[in-house]
């Protein structure tokens, strides 16, 4: 069963945790690289929920059009939105979306996950993908960090997202001995075309896993 809290962290506390992720780390590149796959050159808008400092923007093609909320926003600007969107509605000025994407923040979602899944599913475009990450509580050097309110397996996630979506992939996002995302020595170039789970050693090694979803018609 799930591990939910209340524990929901404020401003004050994603300011400074969000200058952590101020560069493009190995987790943004890929999905920068699926989305360039699935938009296929097209002009396409993307909202980026829980953006933080805005790295995934500096690895997106030209042809997708960014948009970012986040309950810190460091620099303002006319694509950004500065809301708490674990207790408000998730999107921006009534817009949909081809690609909605949110990365490393369902771990922080607790009891509101079913709700923020469906508002997500509220604002993609027909035919628009939903892509986010999620931490894999198995890896055998598991770190479970005390901000986080929802502790689930990977198995226990895609059962809930399948009650609003079509979950179309399911894949590590990385291995590595250790729980953090690879560096020079664990072969990014090779993992980053990995779209599959490897039979007993992803369960134990995974970092992370992607979901690549559509919403239900």
């Amino acid at each position: 069963m799930p591990t939910l809290t209340e524990n929901f962290n404020k401003r004050d506390f994603w300011i400074e945790e969000n200058l952590t992720y101020v560069q493009p780390n190995f987790r943004a590149k890929r999905c920068a690289r699926m989305i360039a796959r699935f938009s296929r050159g097209e002009t396409c808008d993307l909202l980026d929920v829980g953006c933080g400092p805005v790295a995934l923007r500096k690895v997106l093609g030209p042809n997708i059009n960014y948009h970012g909320i986040d309950i810190a926003i460091h620099e303002p600007a006319p694509y950004l939105r500065e809301v708490d969107f674990a207790h408000n509605p998730i999107g921006y000025d009534n817009k949909r979306f081809r690609f909605v994407v949110a990365l490393g923040i369902f771990e922080y979602m607790g009891r509101y996950q079913a709700q923020k899944l469906e508002e997500i599913s509220r604002i993609l475009e027909p035919g628009g993908k939903f892509i986010m990450s999620y931490v894999n509580f198995q890896h055998f050097r598991k770190i479970v960090y005390p901000m986080y309110n929802n502790v689930q397996s990977i198995t226990e996630m895609r059962r809930a997202l399948e009650k609003t979506f079509i979950v179309e992939g399911c894949f590590p996002e990385c291995h590595h001995w250790r729980h953090k995302q690879p560096g020079k020595n664990a072969l990014p170039a090779l993992q980053m075309k990995l779209e599959r789970a490897i039979p007993l050693l992803s369960r134990i090694l995974a970092v992370e896993y992607f979901f690549v979803c559509s919403p239900r018609i």
